[in-house]
């Protein structure tokens, strides 16, 4: 029997694949340019935008 409201699988998956593009362009970004970038940072706006992709698939 179907779920009646969508899993979280969805939602985690993407994530994880926003946080491993962001963490890449971050490291890329910190040999290039000498610049550190947060990791911490980096997992909060994977965190709003997984949010935000599930909020937006609803509607």
């Amino acid at each position: 029997m179907p779920e009646k409201s969508p899993g979280w699988e969805g939602t985690i998956l993407a994530f994880v694949m926003i946080a491993t593009v962001l963490i890449g362009v971050a490291y890329s970004i910190a040999l290039v340019y000498a610049i550190p970038v947060p990791w911490a940072v980096l997992l909060v706006i994977a965190a709003i935008a997984a949010l935000w992709l599930r909020r937006r698939g609803r509607t």
